[in-house]
């Protein structure tokens, strides 16, 4: 939900870097500015806190890390420490999964290929593989049969609920089918159903989802069909609440820029409402297992961005040394979104009315219109925090190259 905001809305963020500023600027004295500062403190408080949260009404759920959101190495090794299993969604993905030796990876996402299959099967005490559709049923059957290698699986599903998410699984009126075909194919032990929406900023549509599946469920599969049923996995999708904004109004010659602030509901409520729903439609059906697939809201707090502004053009107008491929989500990051932008050189918890610009050779590559400074000068250190979610792991070496990644020492974190 996005409502109307004043920069004091983000003081919270702002204090936070202004807390840890000797240890930044101790950094950005000793690396080449632009870089990202990898934060493993505000990384493991983010999977405790979500986890011990679930786990309080969910007793029985598994979280598996969605790394498309961010798959650097210190961002994994973290994870897997934590406990958490991997959710991948590419060949790719499964390659680095294996590579980190963690023994329990979902195999998610459309199109994977006879030879990422075969790795899979191969890797059959490792992974399980949610099949995105009928055709993949078959080839997944050849292969396991030809491998002589069992691989247990679930299936993703769509509903009227998902929206541009119908690209992905099969829809709900198939899962009979799809259900009663896998049995043609004996190396194939099917086990679980998988759904997921993203940008989700509450819980209203995990909860129409699951009492779909129930009435489905209620109404096509036998008592032995549902006890087959080992594990449902809810997806991920989850908003963090109060970190970042967007424009509503902007008239950059008077100055003048209206903003709204993204509103998500709290994890806590996230997981009272999930778990309602399971308890009221899905625990009376099945003894099964839950997943869920949290990327975002890891990942958001496990980087943030630093930045030196180069040169000062006049009042309104600073160029920093590193540009919006470091984010790498096309062109419009500040143009359109609102984050605090920090200047830790000369702090304050005011905002200069300053374009913040990048250094790439295009007039799109806007970082802000704020910045909290007290002013801004030539080598001033910037610190964008919070943006580890989809912003390295899509960074592009569009004009410039990708940065390094540099850690922030423990005990230092946002």
């Amino acid at each position: 939900m996005l409502t109307t905001a004043t920069f004091e809305d983000f003081l919270p963020v702002v204090t936070k870097a202004h807390k840890k500023r000797g240890a930044i600027l101790k950094i950005a004295n000793k690396y080449p500015t632009p870089f990202y500062l990898f934060d493993q403190d505000e990384l493991k408080k983010s999977i405790i806190d979500f986890v011990a949260t679930f786990e309080k009404v969910i007793p029985n759920i598994k979280a598996y890390y969605a790394i498309k959101s961010n798959s650097h190495p210190l961002v994994l090794k973290t994870v897997l420490k934590c406990g958490l299993g991997l959710d991948i969604s590419s060949g790719r993905e499964l390659e680095i999964a294996l590579d980190h030796g963690t023994k329990n990876i979902l195999f998610s996402g459309p199109g994977k290929t006879d030879e990422k299959l075969r790795l899979a099967v191969k890797n059959n005490t490792s992974v399980t593989i949610n099949i995105d559709n009928f055709s993949e049923l078959k080839r997944l059957g050849s292969i396991s049969k030809k491998e002589k290698k069992t691989i247990n699986a679930g299936v993703r599903i769509f509903t009227k609920h998902h929206g541009l998410w119908n690209k992905f699984g099969i829809p709900l009126n198939d899962l009979k089918d799809f259900w009663l075909e896998a049995e043609k194919y004996p190396y194939i032990k099917l086990k679980g159903i998988q759904f997921h929406t993203s940008h989700n900023e509450d819980a209203q549509k995990y909860e129409l989802i699951i009492k779909d599946i129930a009435d489905y469920l209620k109404k096509n599969f036998t008592q032995e069909m549902r006890d087959e049923i080992k594990f449902v996995d809810f997806g991920g999708g989850f908003m963090p609440d109060g970190l970042e904004g967007c424009y509503e109004e902007k008239d950059l010659e008077k100055k003048e820029i209206k903003i709204l602030a993204l509103k998500s509901m709290p994890i806590k409520s996230f997981a009272k409402t999930i778990s309602g729903a399971l308890k009221k439609h899905l625990n009376p059906l099945l003894n099964c297992t839950y997943y869920c697939e949290p990327g975002r809201i890891f990942s958001t707090k496990a980087m943030h961005l630093v930045l030196r502004i180069t040169d000062v053009k006049n009042e309104y107008s600073n160029i920093t040394d590193g540009g919006t491929n470091m984010v790498g989500v096309g062109w419009g990051f500040g143009e359109k979104y609102f984050f605090p932008i920090v200047n830790l050189t000369h702090p304050s918890k005011s905002v200069l009315k300053t374009a913040v610009y990048g250094s790439l050779c295009t007039p799109r590559d806007v970082w802000g219109y704020h910045c909290y400074a007290s002013k801004m000068a030539a080598s001033d250190i910037l610190v964008i925090p919070n943006q580890g979610a989809y912003t390295y792991s899509m960074a592009q070496s569009f004009i410039k190259e990708i940065p390094a990644v540099y850690s922030l020492p423990s005990g230092k974190s946002f």
